[in-house]
């Protein structure tokens, strides 16, 4: 017999509002460690309560039912929203941990010690009255389900982010390669400032891909001598341009290499400083600064502002993003997401313990979304891979800095990059297994915008 998590009971139905509203009992504590299950406030916990006692069953089979990514994908066709409305006993005192036990079990639609017990009161509003209809106010029951990470994004969300089910186009730009990839693998891409083209680049190599038909019109060897190669387009024109990272800025020796792509040749060009830029050139970001843990900002024509987040040596930024228009900057570290000002080179926003780890980022046009490529946020007995957690491919809603979509990867994400029109999300996808990450097994993947489908 599984042990419960939770236990739930009905307060109200309410079929003409599509509404229905829970108490929800924490009824498995480890007393020992004063530590008990998380607040059940995602949808997809709901929508198993609704699957439970309701119509829903009919409709969705077991196995479809306990396939965690299905439901976080779909949890928002039949839950609009979740509104906690009162909590008790959270956290408890000292007393009442003394008080309490480690199980509790449903015992004729109630459990012993219920005024002790952690708990709290929704309302959840379902998008058909047929998902509520035969469930009973007063029904009460135990369950083992327990939270997962459902999709919240709304239709007007839709047209802005990316569909994470899966890429319309995957490449494997290393079939085109020659020569040794043993110690080879796609580090960096970015757009052209018009969103004509796409460069990625390797240890030692960089392609250009046509982003009306995704066809590669360039595939060029860079040579030797590129330490941690990055990769920046001249502003506005159509030649890439590929320098070392150096850990500081007075160690940048000017060395560039740069191809036109229209004229399909190597050129001498401006060189193009620091380790990103905004689409308008207004701003770039100097090297990372190890003391506390931010950039220097440069724009034209002023000395380089520096900013400072509050990870420091412990936490150092991992990636970053500018919005298109310069006028915000996101810094992920390992664990927390920044959102700063690059005028001021104020945080002028933060989510703190946003993932367990950051991996890569990647803003719309206009920073009101972001993608992130982290952790996977799934419990550990979910995760495929065993040991070798996989990523998961998030996107940010960042008016509220919430996660509002999903997706669950079986590779790592090495690198993001959103199209300046907003059509396109590009991201690097190396494989898990440690012997094939760098023997040029590295994949693109494109993602189209808008997640409306059939379920």
């Amino acid at each position: 017999m599984s042990t419960d998590i939770y236990g739930v009971r009905v307060l109200d139905v309410d079929p003409d509002k599509l509404r229905i509203s829970f108490r929800v009992f924490v009824v498995y504590y480890d007393t020992a460690g004063q530590t008990h299950a998380p607040v059940p406030d995602d949808p997809s916990f709901f929508f198993y309560m609704l699957w439970t006692k309701g119509r829903l069953r009919e409709l969705i089979d077991v196995d479809t039912a306990l396939d965690g990514q299905w439901v976080d994908a779909n949890t928002r066709r039949y839950v609009s929203r979740v509104e906690r409305i009162a909590g008790r006993n959270h956290p408890p005192t000292p007393e009442q941990w003394e008080r309490l036990y480690d199980f509790y079990y449903e015992r004729h639609g109630g459990w012993k010690d219920e005024d002790l017990l952690v708990q709290w009161d929704y309302d959840v509003y379902v998008t058909e009255r047929r998902w509520i209809e035969g469930i009973e106010a007063g029904e009460a029951w135990g369950t083992t389900f327990f939270p997962c990470n459902a999709d919240t994004w709304t239709d007007d969300d839709a047209p802005h982010i990316p569909d994470l089910a899966g890429p319309v186009v995957t490449i494997n730009p290393f079939d085109s390669a020659s020569g040794d990839t043993a110690y080879d693998h796609l580090s960096g891409l970015e757009f052209s400032d018009d969103g004509r083209y796409l460069a990625l680049v390797s240890n030692a190599r960089i392609w250009v891909y046509d982003t009306a038909d995704w066809s590669e019109v360039a595939h060029v060897s860079l040579g030797d001598g590129w330490l941690v190669p990055l990769l920046m387009w001249v502003p506005g024109e159509h030649v890439v341009t590929v320098k070392s990272y150096r850990s500081k800025p007075d160690e940048d020796d000017g060395a560039q290499w740069a191809f036109d792509v229209d004229a399909r040749t190597e050129v001498d060009a401006p060189f193009q400083p620091g380790r990103i830029r905004s689409r308008t050139g207004g701003y770039w970001t100097g090297n990372y600064n190890n003391e506390d843990g931010g950039y220097d900002i440069h724009a034209p024509g002023r000395p380089p502002r520096p900013t400072s987040v509050a990870g420091g040596e412990w936490d150092p930024i991992q990636c970053e993003s500018f919005a298109a228009d310069g006028s915000r900057l996101f810094l992920g570290s390992q664990e927390n997401l920044y959102v700063v000002d690059p005028a001021t080179g104020e945080v002028v926003d933060k989510v703190v313990n946003a993932s367990q780890r950051l991996f890569a980022l990647a803003s719309n046009p206009d920073g009101s979304y972001l993608a992130v490529g982290s952790f996977s946020r799934k419990l550990p007995y979910l995760l495929l891979g065993g040991d070798q957690r996989p990523h998961e491919l998030c996107v940010w809603r960042t008016s509220d800095m919430k996660i509002i979509m999903g997706g669950q990867l079986t590779t790592y994400v090495d690198a993001l990059a959103w199209s300046p029109d907003g059509r396109w999300l590009a991201a690097i996808l190396d494989p898990v297994d440690a012997d094939s990450s760098v023997k040029g097994q590295s994949q693109l993947a494109i993602y189209r915008m808008d997640p409306r489908r059939d379920p």
